[in-house]
Formats: C-alpha cells, structure tokens, sequence
C-alpha cells in the first residue's frame, strides 16, 4: 500500500479523495490549512473507515514560508511518500494578495504546489512508483501565461485568473514529467462537480463528490497509468489538454520564471 499526501483535504473533492484513498488501504497524510478543519476531517474518514491509517499536516498555502516549513517537517518524519496529490485549490472573486505579495489565485493554485513539490523530491525520491498528480481544470483551455501580468497587475478578473492557474498547473505537470523522468507526473480535470469553489464561482450545482474524486484516486493508485506521464486525463481516461498547456517551450518558460520569482522559498 501506498503512502499519500492529499493537499486540500479537509472538504470537498480533497476530503472525499483521502477517504476513498484510505477505504482503499493506503496511508492518507491529509493537508489542511489549520488544526481544527483537520481534526474534523479526521472524524469524517475515521466514521467511515474505522481502521484508516492516517496522518495530518498543516500549512496555510498562501505563505509559501508555511508550504516549506511543512515539506521539511513531512521530510524528517515520514520514511518516505508514494504519491503527492496536489488537490488545493480557492476561486478568488476579488483580487487579494497572498501573504508573500502574489495574487492569491496564482498563489495557491500553482505556486504552493510547484514549492511543495521541489521540497518532497527527497522523498518521492525513496518511492518504487513516485506520482504527483495535480489537479487542474477543464478551464485551463481559456488559460493566458502573461509573464508581465502574473500577479493581474493589469487587471483582475475571476475566471480568468482562475483559468491561468490552472494553466499553468498542467504547464507544470507537463514539465515536472520531462524534468524528471524518475517520476511520473499527470494532470487532470475531475469534473464539474458540487463543491464550495462552484458555488462561490459559478454560483451553480455540480456533480457528486465520489465523481470529482475518481480520477485523482485512479492516477494515484492505478497499476493501468504505472509508467504514463506527462498526461492530462478527464474520467479516467487521456483527454486533449489545450495547445498552450502541450507548449514544450512554454512550460520550460513558465519553470524557469517560477524558479525565479520563488527562488527565497526554493531548496
């Protein structure tokens, strides 16, 4: 069985991910943003799943200082780790800055992950069948990578912003997948599904939770995808990601720019 860390994991898809991951009998480290939202994830998976083996680890993702004092906490403790499963996510209607000054969107749905990402490498490294599997969005297709804009300086709009993080998650699935050729590193759109980032975007009803977890559940533990990489999947199944996110050039843009604008957080 696998060991896992499901960032995001103390409601909607995050949530519902861990429990069916440690139904399943892997060992579920679930990330959330504080203790109390932790502890009640906890007791939702342990009601379902009496013998789940599970451990917790906090950080706020929109302190990047959090993100890294997280990854060498998760260094020391754990012996080693499978899969990271990069699920969190936020839908900012306004424009608002994250702790270290970036806007918030771009923030924590892509600058956390790619931190997070390079501080476990040590232990995914310790792994027979390393995976990172980050959770992107069919709205990735209407993604812009505008490097003078990243922050929306410019301007802001919801969707849009929402849309270039996403872009810019499979544009890093895509990299990571030919950076380092020792993993394998997949993408994928989980649906349109019922979760508190619907309503506050689109302010509409999605589908169920089990749905918007399966194909997560299925790149992290699949022996069918044991080997694929560099892949966006929707339903379980390879999908088409757009003709920006398939860039070779741009997603080596996109690092090299990343690296650079968090060089103070990198390791």
């Amino acid at each position: 069985m696998s060991t896992i860390l499901v960032t995001g994991a103390t409601d909607g898809i995050g949530l519902e991910t861990a429990k069916e991951l440690a139904q399943r009998g892997h060992e579920v480290v679930l990330h959330g943003r504080n203790a109390e939202k932790l502890a009640l994830a906890l007791e939702v998976i342990q009601r379902t799943v009496p013998d789940a083996r599970l451990q917790t680890a906090c950080a706020d993702m929109a302190d990047l200082g959090q993100v890294v004092q997280m990854a060498q906490e998760l260094n020391a403790r754990l012996h080693g780790l499978d899969v990271l499963l990069n699920n969190a996510g936020v839908y900012m209607l306004d424009r608002q800055l994250s702790t270290d000054g970036f806007e918030m969107t771009m923030a924590v749905n892509y600058f956390a992950p790619f931190v997070m990402t390079r501080w476990l490498k040590p232990l995914l490294r310790q792994s027979a069948d390393p995976r990172v599997v980050t959770v992107s969005s069919v709205a990735h297709q209407r993604g812009r990578i505008e490097f003078d804009n990243m922050n929306a300086e410019r301007e802001f709009d919801a969707y849009q912003a929402y849309a270039n993080s996403k872009l810019a998650d499979t544009l890093f699935a895509n990299a990571l997948a030919h950076r380092e050729s020792w993993l394998c590193s997949n993408s994928l759109h989980p649906g349109v599904i019922d979760t508190k980032l619907l309503h506050i975007g689109f302010n509409m009803k999605g589908d169920t939770l089990q749905n918007g977890a399966r194909t997560s559940v299925y790149l992290a533990t699949s022996p069918e995808v044991r080997g694929v990489t560099g892949c966006y999947f929707d339903d379980c199944k390879q999908a088409q990601c757009s003709p920006l996110a398939a860039d070779h050039e741009l997603d080596d843009a996109l690092w090299r720019w990343t690296e650079n604008a968090l060089r103070v957080w990198m390791p």
